[in-house]
């Protein structure tokens, strides 16, 4: 049976920091994916990324050895329609909120797709999902098979916490090797002078935090960019939020994006 959860909380386990280390020793190489799929601190037979920004042309890494990559577009067109996967993508209302998404083979309603994993021997998928800006969003699948067996509850408090760290550094390296459509950093610029512009009462801090957050950048990725805490993030945006009478990133992206 299909499980849902919310993950709360934005710390990062430090049990997943030093894993991490060599994934990013790997930014802009052709190792990276792979090197991250097995950064994770927990055993994953397969592991997949799919970046929905644009629903036409996915993003999508896998990194099961000896297997193709598989067709990102091809993928989305066929079997995300009917996978429980949409359903909790569709579930997710801001920014900051991260679903666990636990589906077993049985529960998938495409009898191609279903057929798959069974021949694969899949015992577990599970998905970790969070928005990006207002249309976007990312997803982690990690999947294991019957002689691994079942994720256990402390794997996916790791996997979770290992998540958080997962955008920044996808878009870091997809920056470095030149997919990163836009110019990033003058996005950023130009928000913080409009915000300091239309709104004077917020503090350059303030100013900031609230770029980043227009822009869909996560409470993990707003804290590497700036050196401070998940924390001190969440302090600022909440004063930022006061001062300007709203509660959640998408009313503070329609301030600066109309």
């Amino acid at each position: 049976m299909t499980e849902v959860r919310r993950i709360d909380g934005h710390m990062v386990e430090p049990a997943v920091l030093k894993p991490f280390a060599a994934a990013v020793d790997r930014l802009g190489s052709d190792r990276f994916y792979r090197t991250l799929s097995g950064s994770l601190g927990v055993l994953v037979d397969r592991f997949y990324l799919i970046d929905g920004s644009t629903r036409s042309e996915p993003l999508i890494m896998q990194t099961e050895l000896d297997k193709p990559v598989v067709n990102g577009s091809t993928y989305v067109k066929l079997f995300l329609p009917n996978d429980p996967l949409q359903v909790a993508i569709d579930s997710v209302k801001d920014d900051d909120t991260i679903l666990c998404l636990k589906v077993a083979p049985c529960d998938i309603v495409v009898p191609a797709y279903r057929s798959m994993l069974e021949r694969a021997s899949v015992v577990e998928r599970v998905s970790f999902i969070r928005k990006l800006g207002r249309n976007g969003w990312r997803c982690m699948t990690v999947v294991r098979r019957k002689t691994s067996g079942r994720f256990t509850e402390r794997e996916l408090s790791l996997l979770g916490s290992a998540y958080r760290l997962l955008t920044p550094l996808v878009d870091r390296h997809r920056s470095l090797i030149g997919e990163v459509v836009e110019n990033r950093a003058d996005r950023i610029a130009e928000l913080e002078e409009r915000f300091g512009q239309r709104y004077p009462a917020l503090t350059p801090r303030e100013r900031e935090v609230c770029a980043r957050a227009a822009m869909g950048i996560s409470v993990e990725g707003c804290a590497l960019d700036l050196g401070i805490a998940a924390s001190s993030v969440l302090t600022y945006r909440k004063r930022a939020y006061q001062r300007l009478g709203i509660s959640s990133a998408y009313e503070l992206a329609r301030l600066v994006l109309r």
